[in-house]
């Protein structure tokens, strides 16, 4: 993935990158690392316990869980839909 992509999303969300690996669960937060989550393995080929290894640690589940529940926004709400793509779409250019 490029590098300089995702840090244009992490500054579009708001959310330092110590924020989204750290242990805060506050709900901006917490949406913000499930999204980082679900760009990751959307975006790249890479094993569910790698991804929780680079977002702190997290457990494979937790990557499932958070994957799954950002799947589901997109299939239900438009603009958060539009969101994403607008987020894989500033990762791609970068």
């Amino acid at each position: 993935m490029q590098l300089e992509g995702i840090k244009q999303a992490y500054k579009r969300m708001n959310i330092s990158k110590e924020d989204i690996i750290g242990k805060k669960k506050t709900k901006n937060i917490a949406e913000a690392r499930q999204i980082a989550i679900y760009l990751i393995s959307d975006l790249i080929s890479v094993p569910l316990v790698s991804i929780g290894d680079f977002m702190g640690g997290r457990d494979h589940s937790t990557i499932i869980h958070a994957r799954d529940k950002i799947s589901d926004l997109i299939t239900t709400d438009y603009k958060f839909a539009n969101y994403i793509k607008d987020l894989t779409e500033l990762i791609k250019k970068k």
